[in-house]
C-alpha cells in the first residue's frame, strides 16, 4: 500500500510539474522585433522585392524569399532582373539563421548567372535546426561590358519550431 502511494505522489508530482514548466521559447520573446532589417515574424513565409537606391540603367529589381516547406524545412528563392538584356545577370541566396540577436550565414546558394539574359532565378528547399528564426538575404548583380550594378535583399525571419 505504501508503495501504491508513494507510486501515486510521484505521477502527481512529474504531472504538476509538466504542466506548471512549459517552455518558453525565443519566438514568443522575439516575435515582432526587427534584427538589422527584419521583422521576426510567425508567418510561414515572407519575401522582399528590392529596388536600386540610385536608379540605374542596367538593375530593375531583386526579389528574395523563404518559406516553411516542411517539418524543419524551409525553401528559398531569389530573382535579380535587368531591364534590358546584358552581358550577366547574377543572383545569389544566403539562407541565415538568427543567432544570440545576429544573423549567421547557414548556407549560400548559388550564384546562378544567366548570361546574355535579363533575368535569372533560383531557389531550393533546405532541411534546416529547429528553435530558430531563418530570413533569406540575396545578393543581385547585373553587368554589362564595365558597367556593373547591384542591390542586397533581406526578407524578414520567420519562425521554425
Amino acid at each position: 500500500m505504501r508503495k501504491v502511494k508513494q507510486m501515486a505522489v510521484a505521477v502527481l508530482l512529474v504531472a504538476s510539474l509538466a504542466l506548471t514548466a512549459l517552455p518558453a521559447y525565443a519566438a514568443d520573446e522575439l516575435l515582432g522585433t526587427v534584427v538589422d532589417g527584419s521583422l521576426l515574424t510567425d508567418e510561414e513565409s515572407a519575401e522582399v522585392t528590392v529596388y536600386p537606391k540610385a536608379r540605374g540603367s542596367l538593375l530593375s529589381y531583386g526579389t528574395g524569399g523563404i518559406s516553411i516547406a516542411g517539418k524543419r524545412l524551409v525553401r528559398i528563392a531569389g530573382t535579380t532582373a535587368a531591364y534590358r538584356t546584358v552581358d550577366q545577370v547574377k543572383v545569389a541566396v544566403h539562407l541565415q539563421r538568427l543567432v544570440s540577436g545576429n544573423w549567421e550565414h547557414f548556407l549560400t546558394m548559388g550564384p546562378r548567372i544567366k548570361y546574355n539574359g535579363n533575368i535569372v532565378s533560383v531557389s531550393r528547399t533546405y532541411s534546416v535546426t529547429g528553435g530558430y528564426y531563418y530570413r533569406a538575404h540575396g545578393t543581385h548583380t547585373v553587368i554589362d561590358g564595365s558597367t556593373s550594378e547591384s542591390t542586397p535583399s533581406n526578407s524578414d525571419g520567420i519562425w521554425v519550431s
